[in-house]
């Protein structure tokens, strides 16, 4: 399902790393382009640091010199930038001058490499790669336009505090991406305000609050109103439950006839009376991360109440046999799929990535979980074999290509009447001739993840042998900074994974919006400010969506990233309430099936995790891991010994299939393979 990086391997650094959309993997090269970069032995570039503003391109002019300091004429370069806030070419460069385009605020590293002959040098292990510089960009927002003031969620009453909320828009009306607003109180006496915006009520009368930023300023007016609260209740006064699990607490605001108090903020808190590590929220749900007994408090102009709560451990986690494998040596693995054939036999298909030739889809008899066998391959021209889908009746599958040397990528449908030695079918490349990364199969309609548009084409298969395109969706139509990476669908709704767009919601049969699933129509999205949108599964009215973090201090070994938890209950508002963080590691594919959450965790192995009941707060630290098994193939099994790189999961027939970008195909069996919330 996604692109994969691995530091010791690397098929895709520069590829999957650094630039996701604009390159799939590396571009050829020739002979003569790698001489010519094995003959640069030093590089100048000006300016090495830049300003610019966003929507603004600057110009960067380089000069390839040999030892003699004579110019290099016919080297391959490439430039690079992790994030979206730099566009880069897109092309290999023949010379060192190139131009940057401001997207999106903030700072980025441009890197610029030359290709030379791979065993002549190599960056963070991708051989034939050589950084020839790192230019610091800096891209500065459009100015503040105006300050818009959010709608408060609470009545006015003297005595209370909450948070006002404000956002700096720019003069092309979009949030401008580094102001923050900062408040001010022009009536102290009446209500005073931090610079952060949470207001304190003093007393009765007329407020004026001041968010600014950038100079520009707005005014919020406030009637602050006598807080007719008497009475404060919280029920139930004490009860028990496990770390993990959410306990709502029923709150009421009373006046003096017993009256309830709408639109009163309450104040919350919670400490530890023999341990600390509990949250409890503006809803009144507590949630406990560590065992112990924790006092509630909630208050308000001089009143509180307070409840108990002890929270005892979720039961340990229980462990992860590996019952069978099939060891890859010569090639990188990419996805799988595993599936009940025609023929009544079980099988595991797996793809493959470009570090020992990606070309390849691989066949597994995985009838005998414990004695693994490989029986075919089918091969095609790519040098990645990104993912991996079968049909619902098994009677055909989809692979799809990345760096084909005809520069014809797309999708190649595979005949399964034989599912043991698949045939190709037909292939489709017209329109995706830029690689195809994901893909997924609703019915006769596939949606397929466009490198090349970052767009996601619908095709339909309702004749396997003829595919043929049947529309686009695309978010932010006409812009190019944007990369879609994954999609996954349950017939209802289609969930994107827009890389730093965040995820796209849309309606493709659900009936809420109109939308079918050749003509989707767009229902929400949500974003977050670290990480980049990946991949997205969703059970019941959750969509577990992980990240991947590149270039942070802490990527030595891998990409970080984790997993976040968005309620959508109100599709139309998504909101993320959750998250699961193995904090020296990073999240690549999911799979969640019967309250549980399967993550192939990189460099963390298969990460099993209790997602059943309601979701809330740190779920790694409340203890809801409840299996893993670190996926590292020893000498001799693996093309990577003694390094995990897990890609992604499956569960199956009461086993879980992992594929390893350094080992292949893993098959393990869990312990206790049930929830443990009732």
């Amino acid at each position: 399902m996604s692109r994969g990086f691995v530091k010791p391997m690397l098929a895709a650094v520069v590829a999957a790393a650094i630039a996701p959309a604009a390159w799939a993997q590396l571009p050829p090269v020739t002979p003569a382009e790698e001489a010519a970069g094995l003959r640069v032995a030093k590089a100048t570039f000006e300016p090495v640091a830049l300003r610019i503003t966003r929507g603004d391109s600057a110009v960067v002019r380089g000069a390839l010199l040999d030892k003699d300091g004579k110019a290099v004429t016919g080297a391959q370069v490439l430039v690079y930038s992790p994030g979206s806030a730099v566009s880069t070419p897109r092309r290999p460069l023949s010379d060192g001058t190139f131009s940057l385009a401001g997207n999106t605020p903030g700072s980025a590293s441009v890197m610029v490499f030359v290709r030379v002959p791979s065993d002549s040098a190599s960056f963070q292990g991708l051989g034939g790669i050589k950084q020839l510089a790192r230019i610091e960009v800096t891209v500065a927002d459009w100015p503040v336009a105006k300050i818009e003031i959010g709608k408060a969620r609470y009545r006015p009453y003297a005595g209370t505090s909450y948070k006002l909320t404000a956002t700096a828009m720019t003069s092309h009306g979009t949030k401008h991406g580094t102001a923050v607003p900062i408040w001010r109180s022009e009536t102290p006496a009446v209500a005073t305000v931090t610079p952060g915006g949470v207001v304190s009520l003093v007393k009765p009368g007329q407020a004026i609050l001041v968010a600014s930023a950038e100079g520009v300023s707005s005014r919020e007016m406030l009637t602050v109103e006598p807080n007719p609260t008497r009475q404060l209740t919280v029920g139930p006064r004490h009860t028990k439950t496990r770390t993990g699990d959410v306990v709502h607490l029923s709150v009421s605001a009373l006046d003096q006839r017993g009256r309830p108090v709408e639109g009163v903020a309450l104040a919350y808190a919670v400490s530890g009376l023999d341990s600390a590590g509990a949250t409890v929220y503006e809803d009144g749900a507590f949630v406990a991360e560590n065992p112990g007994a924790y006092r509630v408090l909630v208050s308000t102009t001089g009143l509180a109440a307070e409840a108990v709560v002890e929270a005892t451990p979720r039961p340990k986690a229980t462990p992860v046999r590996k019952i069978g494998q099939g060891a890859l040596t010569q090639v990188t693995t990419s996805d799988l799929w595993v599936f009940t054939g025609k023929d009544g036999r079980d099988y595991a298909y797996t793809g493959t990535h470009s570090q020992g030739g990606g070309e390849r889809m691989f066949v597994w008899d995985v009838t005998d979980p414990a004695q693994v066998r490989l029986v075919d391959s089918v091969v095609v021209d790519a040098r990645v074999v990104n993912d991996v889908k079968v049909n619902q009746d098994a009677s055909w599958a989809i692979i799809t290509r990345e760096g084909a040397s005809t520069r014809k990528n797309g999708i190649v449908v595979l005949d399964l009447a034989d599912p043991a030695h698949p045939k190709i079918l037909a292939e489709l490349t017209d329109s995706l001739t830029g690689g195809v990364h994901n893909t997924w199969i609703l019915g006769d309609v596939v949606y397929a993840v466009n490198d090349g548009t970052s767009a996601m084409h619908i095709l339909d298969l309702s004749d396997p042998a003829r595919p043929k395109h049947a529309g686009r969706w695309e978010v932010r139509p006409g812009e190019t900074d944007k990369t879609l990476h994954d999609v996954w669908s349950d017939g209802k709704y289609a969930y994107l994974s827009y890389w730093d767009d965040g995820l796209v919601i849309l309606d493709v049969g659900a009936g809420t919006h109109g939308g079918t699933p050749t003509k989707p129509a767009f229902v929400s999205r949500i974003a977050y400010g670290m990480g980049n949108t990946h991949t997205a599964y969703r059970e019941r009215n959750y969509v577990f969506v992980g990240d991947e973090i590149f270039g942070c201090e802490e990527c030595i070994n891998g990409p970080r990233g984790y997993i976040h938890v968005m309620d959508v209950s109100d599709i139309n508002a998504p909101k993320e309430v959750a998250r699961f963080e193995v904090p020296e590691a990073g999240t690549h594919n999911i799979w969640v099936e019967d309250g549980l959450l399967y993550i192939a965790y990189y460099q963390g192995g298969l990460r099993i995790v209790d997602v059943s009941g309601e979701l809330r707060g740190d779920l790694y630290r409340q203890g809801r891991q409840v299996g893993w098994i670190q996926t590292t193939g020893e000498e001799g099994k693996a093309i990577v010994p003694n390094s995990a790189m897990a890609w992604g999961p499956q569960p199956f027939k009461g086993n879980i299939f992992v594929s390893d970008m350094h080992s292949g195909l893993w098959v393990v069996k869990h312990d206790r393979p049930q929830p443990a919330s009732p």
